[in-house]
C-alpha cells in the first residue's frame, strides 16, 4: 500500500474481492486508530472552507473496532462514530462504518486485504457522503488506509457535491473484541433477516420491460443514488450509482435520508406509545412532558398529534391561511440558530425563543418545521420516562420493541451533543441512517397495518387512517400533482394519484430533502428511491406519479 496518495478516485472494484481473489491468511480482530488525512477533493475547492469551524476537506480521526465473521469483517459498532462534531482535530466529519470483506490476493506477498464501506457524516446534519477504505494486513500489522468517497445525499452545510480520496496513517491495536461472540450473534441475525436486493433484470424478466418502463421519469440521472421496488416479497434494485461506478456494498450502505426520518423514526414511535398506553398519547400536551414550553402562551394547547401533523400553529412564516404553503417560513433566518444548537437544552430554548405564534392556533394549518418533530421527540422521550422511569430512552425503545423485531438489529442516528457520558436526545427531525433493506421493513410494517408476525406492534387504527385510499386525509400543502393537492398527515405526504380505471387514490409517502422517497402504494408495493437534488434546481423529482403507474401496471388499483 502507498505511503503517499497522490491519485483521485478509481473504479469501486478496486476495494473489493476481484475474480481471482483467495481466502484471507488469517482472520482480523483489533482496533484501526485512524489519523486525519487530507483529501484530494472535486471540485478541488470548496464553497466554504470552513463549516462551523471545522474543515470538510479532511476525514476523520477515529477509532474502529473490527472482528470476522466468516470473510466478513464486522465493525464493532454501526453507530455513529463522533469526532469531528466533538472538536477532535480538525476534520468536519464523524463516521459510520458497515460490514466489509476480507481477502488475498497473489501479488500481495503474504498480506491479506481488508475492506469495509463508510459513511461521512455530521451530528449536526442529516446526509451521508459515503465510500470505501482498504487496507492490508498480517501478524497484528496494518498498512495506511487508502479510501474514496464516491456517493452523497443532498448536503446543506457542506453545499459542494463532491467525490474525494486519500491515504490516512493506520496502526492497530490487535487482540480480541470485548463480547465478541455476542456482536457476531447479533451480526448473523442481521445477515439472516435483510431483505435481499435483487437485480432490476430479474424484475424485467418476470413482469417484462413495457410494464416498468418510467418507473424513476420524473428524476434526472444525475441525480439518482439508488431506486427501486418492493414488489412480491422481493426488492428489485434499479440502479446504485456512484462517481466510481456501480456502489460496492449497496445493500449494506447506511444513506442520509433527512426528513424521512420523521416517519420512519418519529412516527413510528408515536405510533409504538399508542399500542403501548393507548390512543390517548396523541391528545397529550407538549407542555406537559417539555416544561420548558409552559412559559410560552402559543405552546398551551399544542398536542403530540399537532406537532406531528406540523400544525402547531407555531412559526416563522406569513399569516396567509389560504391558499396555504406549507414551506413557508421554513428555512428562515431563525433556523441557524436550532440547527446549530448542540444540547437538548439549548435547542429546545432555541425553537421556543424564535417560533412565532400564528393567529388560527393548533390543529388547524400545516407549516412545516423541523423544530415540532425534534420538541415532539423530546415530549415523548419524556413521557416515556414518566412511565418506566428515568432510564428509558426513546430510541432504545424504538430499537428494542420496533425495529429488532421486524430484523433491523442497527439503527444509527444522530442525537444532541451532551456533556459527559450522556448519549444525548435523538432528532427525530432528521438524522436516522437507514440501510435500503431497513426502509423497506418499516415501509412492510405500515403496509401490513403495524403488525408483524402475528404481533401488532404499531396502533392499527391510525395506520388504517394513513394507508393508501380515496378518502382525503391531513391538511393542505401547497405542493400539487396533476391530479390534485398533496395533503399532510402525520409525518405523511398524501399525494393524489388517479388511477387508470378513474379512482382518486391518496397515497402515503416518506419523504427526506434532496428527494428521498419511501412510497407506499396500494397492493403492497412500496417504492424507495434515494436521490441528491434540491427543489430549486428539480422542484418535480419529489411527485410520484411515474411510480404509481408502473405500480397500477403490476397490481390494478381500481378494480
Amino acid at each position: 500500500m502507498e505511503k503517499h496518495w497522490s491519485g483521485g478516485i478509481v473504479e469501486n472494484s478496486a476495494f473489493t474481492p476481484g475474480p481471482d481473489a483467495q481466502p484471507a491468511h488469517e482472520s482480523f480482530s483489533g482496533t484501526l486508530k485512524i489519523g486525519e488525512a487530507a483529501m484530494k477533493t472535486v471540485p478541488q475547492k470548496f464553497t466554504r472552507r470552513s463549516v462551523l469551524g471545522r474543515d470538510p476537506r479532511v476525514s476523520p480521526a477515529v477509532e474502529l473496532g473490527f472482528f470476522t465473521v466468516g470473510d466478513d469483517l464486522v465493525p464493532v459498532t454501526q453507530d455513529v462514530i463522533r469526532s469531528g462534531s466533538i472538536g477532535r482535530g480538525k476534520s468536519f466529519w464523524d463516521l459510520i462504518v458497515q460490514p466489509g470483506r476480507i481477502w488475498s490476493e497473489s501479488g500481495d506477498t503474504g498480506w491479506s486485504r481488508a475492506a469495509f464501506p463508510f459513511a461521512l457524516v455530521n451530528s449536526l446534519e442529516g446526509e451521508t457522503h459515503n465510500g470505501i477504505a482498504l487496507f492490508l494486513y498480517r501478524h497484528g500489522v496494518v498498512s495506511n488506509l487508502r479510501f474514496q468517497v464516491v456517493q452523497q445525499t443532498a448536503p446543506y452545510y457542506v453545499a459542494d457535491y463532491f467525490s474525494a480520496s486519500g491515504l490516512a496513517p493506520a496502526t492497530l491495536d490487535p487482540g480480541r473484541i470485548e463480547s465478541e461472540a455476542e456482536l457476531a450473534r447479533i451480526y448473523r441475525a442481521s445477515v439472516a433477516d435483510s431483505v435481499p436486493l435483487a437485480p432490476w433484470s430479474e424484475l424485467v424478466a418476470r413482469v417484462g420491460a413495457k410494464r416498468l418502463e418510467g418507473f424513476d421519469a420524473a428524476l434526472q440521472p444525475r441525480d439518482g443514488i439508488a431506486a427501486g421496488l418492493d414488489y412480491e416479497g422481493t426488492f428489485y434494485l434499479q440502479y446504485c450509482r456512484s462517481a466510481a461506478g456501480p456502489m460496492a456494498w449497496c445493500d449494506r450502505a447506511r444513506f442520509g435520508v433527512w426528513s424521512a426520518t420523521k416517519a420512519l423514526a418519529n412516527l413510528t414511535a408515536l405510533l409504538r406509545l399508542a399500542q403501548n398506553y393507548g390512543p390517548t398519547v396523541f391528545e397529550l400536551k407538549i407542555k406537559d412532558y417539555v416544561p420548558e414550553a409552559a412559559a410560552y402562551p402559543g405552546w398551551q394547547s399544542v398536542r403530540f398529534i399537532d406537532a406531528i401533523n406540523m400544525a402547531t400553529g407555531i412559526g416563522n412564516g406569513s399569516t396567509r391561511r389560504e391558499p396555504n404553503q406549507a414551506e413557508d417560513g421554513y428555512l428562515d433566518a431563525s433556523y441557524p440558530a436550532w440547527y446549530e444548537a448542540r444540547s437538548k437544552d439549548a435547542k429546545v430554548a432555541a425553537l421556543l425563543k424564535t417560533g412565532r405564534v400564528y393567529p388560527w392556533g393548533p390543529g388547524q394549518v400545516t407549516r412545516y418545521r423541523d423544530q415540532d418533530m425534534f420538541i415532539l421527540g423530546v415530549a415523548m422521550d419524556n413521557y416515556l420516562k414518566a412511565k418506566e422511569g428515568s432510564q428509558a430512552d426513546l430510541w432504545s425503545m424504538l430499537e428494542r420493541e420496533v425495529y429488532e423485531p421486524i430484523g433491523i438489529h442497527y439503527a444509527p442516528t444522530n442525537r444532541t451533543i451532551e456533556q459527559g457520558q450522556h448519549p444525548g436526545q435523538p432528532l427525530m427531525s432528521f438524522g436516522y441512517y437507514p440501510t435500503i433493506s431497513d426502509m423497506v421493513k418499516i415501509a412492510r410494517l405500515y403496509q401490513n397495518l403495524g403488525r408483524n408476525a402475528g404481533v401488532q406492534i404499531l396502533y392499527k387504527p391510525a395506520i388504517e387512517q394513513l394507508s393508501a385510499g380515496e378518502a382525503p386525509r391531513g391538511l393542505p400543502t401547497g405542493m400539487r400533482t396533476r391530479f390534485g393537492e398533496t395533503m399532510y398527515f402525520e409525518a405523511l405526504w398524501e399525494a393524489r394519484y388517479r388511477g387508470t380505471y378513474g379512482c382518486d387514490l391518496y397515497v402515503p409517502i416518506m419523504v427526506g430533502w434532496g428527494s428521498n422517497l419511501v412510497v407506499m402504494m396500494p397492493g403492497g408495493l412500496t417504492a424507495v428511491r434515494l436521490a441528491k437534488t434540491t427543489a430549486e434546481r428539480e422542484p418535480s423529482a419529489d411527485d410520484p406519479t411515474s411510480m404509481l403507474t408502473v405500480a397500477e401496471r403490476l397490481v390494478p388499483f381500481c378494480h
